[in-house]
């Protein structure tokens, strides 16, 4: 990477411009975010190279012991099951994109039973989803639960079954059949991010971010990882990292929660220049937007800019969104300056659920990108 100076600054070894300290700043986070993620990709994709070499062994001695028999007893018969192997690879070839989320539910999940009592199975789907249509949540889930016992082996009931208890906010019995599911499909990107997004809302950025990692580059589900990324890196305080990964995340959406995170984030790491020009971002596009103007109005008040401070102090009392932090704080005649920032605040809780233990507005914008990018 290289760096140019003007010719005016030759002689001057004394100061730099403190735009070309920002610049490098945020080329070096962004260049530090890359190498932890292409690390722990490369992790996964060990882990994952490693174990389908060991499947792909034992896979291949029993087919090999299984044709070697049916060679022996009919030869006629393992001719035409040799026949019918490569006209089935000619069709995978054929039609590369094709995979079993492509299927119409519940045709997709009645595919992939295999086990008797199919119209037993067929029902209790069916009822778990009307009754969830009816916000019936226990006695559908209960429904699901039974459907898959009887078919132990339909990842795709399994997933179907996680991204429910998600929406109803049943975490951890979530990861319970992810975790199943993962086991037999390793390399699905869907419970992938299920699972970074679990464990990252148990604030286990370790596991999060093996999972989170192999899915960096995927176009429909960057902005979802980068998003969890920046939280976790603002859990542990690195706050170079976590500002890189909002920024990613804010080249493919302009949104007012991911300015005011960013600001947020150069807020805790001392440059309140940079954090009020985010928070202005923030507010221009959502006036309302209490939290970020309750931010904004401490940022002045650090800058000993009064005038800004009391206007943007009273526009955030006077704002009607409810169940927002700033109300713990703006208050207060002279509010104090809280010792972390309100997005993470909830960090220092005995429960954290990093991602939707804080503000309400930035746990539902959370959900809708998560549950947008496994639509």
């Amino acid at each position: 990477m290289l760096v140019v100076f003007p010719p005016s600054l030759k002689y001057d070894t004394n100061d730099v411009p403190s735009f070309y300290e920002d610049h490098l700043l945020e080329r070096v986070s962004l260049l530090e975010l890359r190498l932890v993620q292409v690390v722990e990709q490369l992790a996964m994709a060990f882990e994952f190279i490693k174990r389908e070499s060991k499947s792909f062994g034992k896979d291949h001695a029993l087919l090999q012991a299984f044709f070697e028999t049916i060679q022996k007893a009919n030869p006629e018969i393992a001719e035409l099951l040799k026949k019918n192997q490569i006209e089935t690879l000619d069709e995978i070839k054929e039609n590369p994109a094709r995979n079993i989320y492509q299927e119409q539910f519940p045709e997709e999940l009645l595919r992939h039973h295999t086990n008797p009592n199919v119209e037993l199975f067929t029902q209790l789907i069916k009822e778990g989803i009307k009754l969830l249509t009816n916000n019936e949540e226990r006695q559908a889930f209960r429904n699901l639960e039974r459907a898959a016992l009887l078919s132990p082996r339909n990842i795709p009931l399994k997933v179907f079954i996680a991204e429910k208890l998600l929406r109803a906010d049943k975490f951890a019995a979530a990861e319970k059949y992810l975790i199943t599911a993962f086991e037999t499909e390793p390399h699905n990107e869907k419970i992938l991010l299920l699972l970074g997004a679990i464990y990252a809302d148990f604030a286990d950025a370790e596991k999060s971010r093996k999972f989170l990692s192999v899915l960096t580059t995927d176009p429909g589900k960057v902005l979802c990882v980068n998003y969890i990324w920046g939280m976790l890196a603002a859990f542990e305080a690195n706050w170079t990292q976590s500002i890189a990964a909002f920024k990613e995340a804010l080249k493919i959406i302009e949104a007012p929660e991911i300015h005011y995170l960013i600001g947020c984030g150069y807020c805790e790491s001392g440059n309140y220049r940079l954090a009020l020009r985010h928070f202005q971002k923030a507010t221009a596009t959502e006036p309302q937007f209490a939290d970020a103007l309750f931010m904004q109005s401490l940022v002045c008040k650090i800058s000993n800019n009064a005038e800004d401070e009391k206007k943007t102090r009273l526009t955030a009392l006077d704002s009607k969104q409810s169940g927002t932090p700033r109300l713990r704080f703006s208050c207060k005649e002279d509010p104090d300056v809280p010792e972390i920032a309100l997005p993470f605040a909830h960090f220092e809780q005995a429960e954290k659920h990093l991602l939707t233990g804080g503000a309400p507005r930035l746990t539902k914008f959370f959900r809708e990108l998560l549950f947008k990018s496994i639509e």
